[in-house]
This record gives structure tokens, C-alpha cells and sequence, in this order.
């Protein structure tokens, strides 16, 4: 096999602290895998005067994939690698394993990923005064009164492609047939607000409903956004692969992390047609800082599933596994965790598992 290139972009503030230690355990695992670093962020405006150079978009460019620590804003390259990637679909994992601080009674079984669609919804940012709109002379679907844009205030354009819509349907039937394959429910579930945004949201809905039907091994469900919210903490065991619009995805794909023990434990996948970035979920962390205890799994979980994009599963297998010992050991847990171990140590305690 040909060595894999892999650009690793380190982020900003408490991001190197768990990137650095990451690549160093993946380099310790000897797999035909070569890392470039690219300059990007904070260091790189300050260095070069732009947090984005062209080298690094370069570097971007000529990997096989990325490796993204967190960064600050769009600025340092994530922009680039979402939208200029055309990195449509965002694989968020919910996993509980023995020995994760859970805030729920029996959080045995939660094994499902949120699909978040990458590219389109609201985070596109278009958005503006509210007078902007009056040449359109925009009408209420509900009550059918025309918008009054003499009123001060702002609007944000939300937009749900068909193409786009069934890219990230088809990328989450492709992840439900793998689990099933591996063990999984085989089962996809949509949700969003279909019931009040009766074009937009039931467009998303009913393209995923379509695309799945395409699956016979694959069962459907569908939820109004506000009951999954519910059903998220009443029983997340019933779920297996959960698609929704961009912002839904967010919002809920954070809240999912909470039921396993936080942001710390959220690794993410982001796919395109030819390019995937792999991300923890979390932030930057500029107040832990310099203080080595940021927890480093969501990051480590990242870098797993860039292993299996790689080609290298046995590999991604064992990161993972050793990992989730780690846990199950509980003897070099971060604070958040409720150890009162270090950043370092704890990735010491995965490379001796490995």
C-alpha cells in the first residue's frame, strides 16, 4: 500500500495540547501513513498575516484527508475544508463504554451516530436587515399575511437542496448497512421540523423516507425534531443512525454527548465525494490552556475513524479498543471524567494498551 497523506492542522489555544499527542500515537502504530503539518489559525496570522495561507490550502489539497484539531472561527482552514471540500455530511458518534461519567441511571446499549447535514440550513450565515426583503413581499405560509419589513430587525435565509439532501441520505443508509453489518439495528430515523416548515424540513424528510426505501434491509423511522429531543433522554438505546438538517444536527448532536459524558468523549467525521476532515466536536478550551488536562478521547476517536477512511481498520480497531480500556480501567481518567489525570497521561495509557 501506498503511504496515505495526511495534513494535520493543530487549531488554536488548548488544541495542539490533544492534536500533538494524537499523531504521536498514530505514528507509534507504524501504519504507511505520513503527516504534514500546516500552518493555519492564530500562529499563522500573526506569522504570516493571514490565519489561512495558500501553503496550508495546499497541503489541504494534496492529502489524502485532514486531521483537524479546533479552531477558533471558519478563518483557519475548517471553512475550506466544509465548504470548499463540499464535505456535506457530518458522522457525530454517541457511544457509552464502561467507566464514561454518564449523568443517566442505566446508559448501557447508547450506540448511535447523528448524521448532520454540513453544508446548507442556516449556517451558511445569509443574513441581513429585514428591509432587504421588501421587493420579495414575502408571505406567512400560516396566516398568509405579507412580512412587514418596515419593522427594524434582521432575517437569516434557510436552504435545503434536493442534491445535497440526498447525498447525505445516501451517506447515512451507506453508515446504517455498515453497522448492520458489524452488529447494528439497521435503522434510520429523521428528524426535523417537518411538521411547522411543511416545504423546507418535509423535503428533508421525505428525500431521506425515499432514499432509505432504496435499502430493503434498512428500516425507517421519522420524528418531529421536538419529540426526538425527548425520546433522546427517555430512550436513546432505540436509536442507530439519526440524519438531520444542519442546525438540528448541531444543536442535537451536542446534547447526544451529554448522555455519555460530554464534549470530551464527541469525536466527528465530516465526508464529501472525494475528501473527509476528522474533527473532535468540542472547542478550543482557551481557559484550560497550557494546563495539560483537556480530555483528549473526542480527538483520539476523530483519528479513528480517519484510520478506517484510510483503509486501515484492524488498526482503527485497536486505537479503539485501547481507548475504551482505558476507560474501563479508570485509573488515568481527566477531570472531567472525575480523574485527576493529565492529558499526557492519559494518551501514556492508550499507547500502552496499543
Amino acid at each position: 500500500m501506498a503511504k496515505k497523506k495526511v495534513c494535520v492542522i493543530k487549531g488554536d489555544d488548548a488544541s495542539p495540547e490533544f492534536v500533538i499527542p494524537t499523531v504521536e500515537l498514530l505514528e507509534g502504530m507504524n501504519l504507511e501513513i505520513e503527516f504534514f503539518w500546516a500552518l493555519t489559525g492564530e500562529e499563522a496570522l500573526q506569522k504570516q498575516g493571514k490565519a489561512f495561507p495558500e501553503e496550508a490550502r495546499k497541503m489541504v489539497d494534496e492529502a489524502d484527508c485532514t486531521l483537524f484539531g479546533s479552531s477558533r472561527n471558519m478563518t483557519g482552514g475548517l471553512g475550506y475544508l466544509r465548504w470548499g471540500k463540499k464535505t456535506y455530511a457530518n458522522f457525530r458518534p454517541v457511544k457509552w463504554m464502561k467507566g464514561m461519567r454518564s449523568p443517566l441511571r442505566k446508559p448501557e446499549g447508547i450506540d448511535f451516530v447523528v448524521v448532520r447535514e454540513n453544508l446548507e440550513g442556516l449556517y451558511p450565515g445569509r443574513e441581513g436587515d429585514i428591509e432587504r426583503l421588501e421587493p420579495l413581499k414575502l408571505s406567512d405560509f400560516i396566516t398568509g399575511q405579507v412580512l412587514d419589513t418596515s419593522m427594524k430587525g434582521k432575517f437569516a435565509v434557510r436552504v435545503i437542496t434536493e442534491e445535497n439532501t440526498r447525498n447525505v441520505a445516501k451517506a447515512t443508509c451507506d453508515l446504517a448497512m455498515k453497522r448492520k453489518a458489524n452488529g447494528g439495528k439497521g435503522k434510520v430515523t429523521v428528524a426535523s421540523k417537518y411538521n411547522m416548515l411543511f416545504q423546507s424540513d418535509e423535503l428533508f424528510r421525505r428525500i431521506v423516507e425515499e432514499t432509505v426505501r432504496q435499502y430493503p434491509e434498512l428500516t425507517f423511522d421519522q420524528q418531529v425534531i421536538d419529540n426526538f429531543c425527548q425520546q433522546m433522554i427517555i430512550n436513546p438505546q432505540q436509536f442507530d443512525v439519526v440524519v438531520m438538517p444542519n442546525e438540528h444536527g448541531d444543536v442535537m448532536a451536542d446534547g447526544a454527548a451529554a448522555l455519555v459524558g460530554g464534549l470530551g468523549l464527541a469525536p466527528s467525521a465530516c465526508f464529501g465525494k472525494d475528501y473527509a476532515y476528522f474533527e473532535p466536536v468540542h472547542g478550543t478550551a482557551p481557559d484550560l490552556m497550557g494546563k495539560n488536562i483537556v480530555n483528549p478521547t473526542a480527538m483520539i476517536l476523530s483519528a479513528k475513524w480517519m484510520l478506517e477512511y484510510l483503509g486501515f481498520e484492524d488498526a482503527a480497531l485497536r486505537l479503539e479498543r485501547a481507548v475504551y480500556g482505558v476507560y474501563e480501567e479508570g485509573k488515568y481518567l481527566t477531570p472531567d471524567q472525575g480523574g485527576g489525570s493529565s492529558t499526557t497521561q492519559f494518551c501514556k495509557a492508550v499507547k500502552e494498551k496499543l
